[in-house]
């Protein structure tokens, strides 16, 4: 079908707990985000057919939006085209669900060649088995040992300027021709060749006898050039050829899809370089997406993106080796109360054993969160020399920051989701946080390689959750002395004043959408792009607008202050009452029309006595 006649869009995520459906449509003349819905995958035995939880997805929003989805009087999965109000024009398929593929990496120096080839990989679900480059000091034998003994599901082979000298890279080529004859058992590992382009016939004719070659653009075509979307577009071919032949019916999903099984990671980054286009965008948007068995963070600057693609990190699957990378004693500087190694061991392997098991308490809650705040913190470690830009330690301005996985978009309170993604990547600034529960930036990104527009209406139109605006002053302000004078002037509402001390997270209190006037003045030591005060209309999201003044760079509490000063910021983020500090009140001439904060009704976090004194830290002269 051709892609002017295709209204209706059904994609399907096949992840490593659950299967998301998302259904994007026209309404109104636009296309929007209509349903979605989720069932565990089944992917792994006794089931072992991801099929299965397709369907199961799909009986559910047949459920919820009475639109029937499956034909079960035909082979096919899905009722193609769209007919009277049932069935969809297009399904796209997505992935990250099982093992990740086994990349050898060949090129000629690991300065260059090998750095520009681990960035294609970086962005796709793989495992770096090993390298080889003419530098090895290992022996020849001992080189077609390391690729035999690899077990890799493919080999992609980079080095070379186009045009430039091409022995040595020949070289390379004979020596991984030699490794392919000499496999009897095991699969054949694939080719994909991203380099010097005068050696393709050479490619074809060495190594097509003993395995299938995808050829792409060289990633190098000259010493200060790097391209690496067409080596990235190639390798999520030979991602969904590698799908195809996994266990778990990946093949019978991916025959179904007009694009077979592209790597989840793919459309994210798809749908990050249209959002950095965008009018407005400054810096480009940044997203964080921690998930059971990997974890990503892609970011984007002026449409090109940049991303760091973790399949050893993660809240589920992956949570010993996250524990391992991470260490318990980092884990603990985020936990209220006292948890031993080998609690925190116990636990990593009972959440391996049952990823798709929830917190069953609340210190369970408290180390998957805090596991996925140092998951956030190792990612932009790893990213920071890619984005070359910033201020030292701090995130660069990127702008929105959107979360994704369900420790993140399926938090017990849109505050918590906040506060989970300030602490992680703890951005500068005025900075606008999304969430993305229906893992739809993702599905957007695919949609986009078939239908664009419909990328870009369903991103206009709600497909993100926003959470509101967050204020993260830099610099630092003694814990408990005023930090940020906030007022919020409301339509038709008594005008909202509060105080923000150091060291406290606030939420204020200002129901999602409604449109308000924000002035903030900063004390002496913090400042908002640069200024001392800032005053901004904008409107309020699920969290309302989000107060950060415990100071950047983030300074976590000492032992002692730990279980006291993380209770109190999970109590603000809960919208919940913060524990009695009853500092002085301020001159009585400043609670006119003030509106009573402690109301139990409203919701918030501090009474009005709560003010503290207007002393000469908020003084007209101090604020200039």
């Amino acid at each position: 079908m051709a892609a002017e006649q295709i209204n209706s869009i059904l994609v399907a995520d096949l992840g490593s707990v659950h299967t998301r459906l998302a259904l994007f449509d026209l309404v109104e003349g636009e296309y929007r985000l209509i349903a979605s819905a989720r069932a565990r995958t089944t992917a792994e035995p006794p089931l072992g057919k991801v099929s299965l939880g397709v369907e199961r997805a799909a009986q559910r929003m047949s459920e919820l939006i009475g639109r029937q989805l499956l034909d079960e009087s035909s082979e096919d999965l899905f009722l193609m085209p769209e007919s009277e109000g049932h069935g969809v024009d297009a399904f796209l398929a997505m992935g990250s669900a099982g093992r990740p593929m086994r990349v050898f990496l060949v090129g000629l120096t690991p300065e260059i060649s090998l750095a520009s080839g681990q960035r294609v990989l970086a962005g796709s679900f793989v495992t770096i088995t090993g390298t080889l480059c003419p530098d090895d000091l290992r022996s020849e034998t001992e080189q077609l040992n390391a690729l035999l003994t690899s077990d890799s599901d493919l080999i992609l082979i980079v080095g070379g300027t186009d045009g430039g000298a091409d022995d040595i890279l020949l070289a390379q080529l004979r020596k991984v021709a030699r490794a392919l004859s000499l496999i009897r058992r095991g699969t054949m590992p694939v080719v994909l060749y991203a380099g010097n382009q005068a050696l393709r016939a050479h490619v074809k004719a060495l190594l097509t006898p003993y395995t299938t070659v995808f050829i792409a653009r060289n990633v190098r075509p000259t010493l200060n050039q790097e391209q690496l979307f067409p080596a990235q577009i190639e390798l999520a071919l030979v991602y969904d050829d590698y799908r195809t032949r996994c266990p778990g019916g990946f093949a019978e999903v991916g025959r179904y899809s007009q694009v077979g099984v592209v790597p989840t990671v793919q459309g994210t980054i798809s749908a990050m370089r249209y959002l950095s286009t965008l009018p407005g965008a400054g810096r480009g948007p940044l997203c964080l997406d921690i998930g059971s068995a990997n974890s990503v963070l892609v970011s984007a600057a002026r449409g090109e993106p940049h991303y760091v693609v973790r399949t050893d990190l993660g809240v589920g699957h992956s949570f010993p080796s996250a524990l391992e990378a991470v260490t318990p004693a980092q884990l603990r500087r985020w936990l209220p109360s006292q948890v031993s190694d080998e609690a925190l061991l116990d636990y990593a392997y009972n959440k391996q054993l049952r990823p798709a098991t929830i917190p069953a308490t609340l210190d369970d809650l408290l180390i998957e969160q805090a596991l996925a705040r140092e998951i956030g913190r190792m990612l932009v470690e790893a990213a920071r020399p890619t984005w070359k830009m910033g201020l030292g330690p701090l995130l660069p301005p990127f702008n929105p920051i959107i979360g994704a996985g369900a420790i993140l978009a399926e938090a017990p309170h849109p505050g918590v989701s906040a506060m989970l993604l300030l602490d992680a990547l703890q951005p500068v600034g005025m900075v606008d946080l999304r969430l993305d529960p229906h893992q739809a930036l993702a599905a957007l990104g695919v949609v986009a390689y078939l239908k664009p527009v419909v990328t870009v209406q369903a991103l206009e139109t709600g497909a993100l959750l926003d959470l509101g605006t967050a204020f993260c002053p830099l610099g630092r302000v003694r814990a408990g002395r005023p930090a940020m004078r906030v007022e919020i002037r409301q339509p038709g509402e008594s005008i909202l004043r509060h105080v923000v001390r150091g060291g406290e997270f606030w939420l204020a209190p200002v129901a999602p959408g409604t449109r308000v006037e924000v002035t903030v003045s900063l004390a002496r030591g913090l400042s908002l792009h640069g200024r001392r005060r800032i005053k901004r209309r904008l409107g309020a999201g699920a969290a309302g607008l989000i107060f950060d003044a415990r100071g950047r760079p983030l300074i976590l509490p000492r032992a002692q202050d730990r279980a006291r000063v993380l209770t109190a910021w999970l109590k603000a983020a809960m919208g919940g009452q913060l524990p009695e500090a009853a500092p002085p009140a301020p001159p009585e001439e400043l609670h006119a029309d003030m509106p009573d904060l402690a109301a139990p009704e409203r919701g918030v976090l501090a009474a009005v006595g709560d003010y503290p004194a207007w002393d000469e830290e908020w003084t007209d002269a101090s604020l200039s």
